[in-house]
């Protein structure tokens, strides 16, 4: 079976920025964006894992603490087509290493359940 994958969507946040804006995000930290990432999923199981896999990251999270200018897992909206994260433009790679991360964990997770399954 397929695995689990996002595929991060650029053109719908870049197509409504001018060039000023563009310039200006690379310069101030403090400003806001939207990630946005399309699930690519095989099956209902596979959004079940992402969901499964979330929350294991936000109970360590919470256990853990977080660090300063971390960004939370609890904050992206997580629906059946995509993640959405709202998050300032210095979190951008933070946020994405984590989406990566919550990816490999739901992959896991998914072959896990299935191999008890069978």
């Amino acid at each position: 079976m397929k695995p689990i994958r996002v595929i991060e969507s650029l053109a719908a946040a870049s197509a409504g920025q001018a060039e000023g804006d563009a310039v200006a995000l690379r310069i101030d930290l403090s400003r806001r964006i939207t990630l946005r990432f399309d699930l690519k999923l095989a099956s209902p199981g596979d959004l079940e894992a992402i969901r499964y896999a979330r929350r294991a990251m936000i109970r360590e999270e919470r256990t853990r603490g977080v660090e300063w200018d971390e960004p939370s897992m609890e904050d992206p909206n997580v629906t059946a087509t995509e993640i959405r994260w709202f998050v300032l433009t210095s979190q951008v790679a933070w946020c994405r290493q984590k989406i990566e991360e919550l990816v490999e964990r739901a992959n896991r997770a998914r072959e896990a359940l299935r191999s008890l399954g069978q």
